[in-house]
């Protein structure tokens, strides 16, 4: 397998690196932090999945360039943004092209997940609130990783069980920071609103 990776965060990119180190498969990976060294590796090699950093003009750009060039190649985006390229036009993405958006940061489970072809597109079919507070939910389990933390759509709430103070704390900060409103319950419950 061929993996080409564009993020121009050094230490983002050695994290990524290290992650796809641990697998027992042979995983080809070129890495570029600028847009010259991008197309040189993409015009130069096959790859069967490109990781591309979304958040900045320059991945914006090698998005557009790769997707002109190659329709069909297989993306994954990361962003901690809610900033689809087609708009959440799901369903003409799903149709059309083969790209997916990861929010950061992208886990463990996650890199697994796709490798082995079983990953969906983490913004599909969500609103801005659900994006952040997927978003949010990924912070909340890399601090808190031993809390079961659910977001329950239909409840509009965050579930857990008895919920530590710190991490009340941590996760109201984070909804206060994304302009979401909630209110606590006496059992330590956060209700979306």
């Amino acid at each position: 397998m061929r993996i080409l990776i564009y993020d121009n965060n050094k230490q983002d990119l050695e994290k990524f690196c290290n992650m796809i180190n641990l697998y027992p498969i042979e995983i080809i990976v070129n890495k570029a932090s600028n847009y010259n060294d991008m197309l040189y590796f993409f015009n130069k090699h096959y790859y069967d999945k490109i990781f591309i950093d979304y958040n900045d003009d320059i991945g914006k750009k090698i998005l557009n360039t790769i997707i002109e060039t190659n329709p069909h190649q297989k993306i994954f985006l990361l962003s901690d943004k809610d900033n689809c390229p087609l708009e959440k036009n799901c369903e003409l993405c799903k149709d059309k092209f083969r790209k997916s958006i990861i929010i950061k940061p992208l886990s463990q489970n996650q890199l697994t997940k796709i490798i082995s072809r079983k990953f969906t597109c983490e913004n599909e079919f969500l609103s801005t609130k659900e994006f952040n507070l997927k978003k949010i939910k990924k912070k909340v389990q890399i601090e808190y990783p031993y809390l079961k933390f659910e977001y329950c759509k239909d409840r509009d709430s965050f579930l857990s069980d008895n919920i530590p103070t710190a991490a009340l704390v941590f996760v109201t900060d984070l909804l206060i920071q994304h302009d979401i409103t909630f209110q606590v319950t006496h059992k330590n419950q956060i209700i979306i609103q």
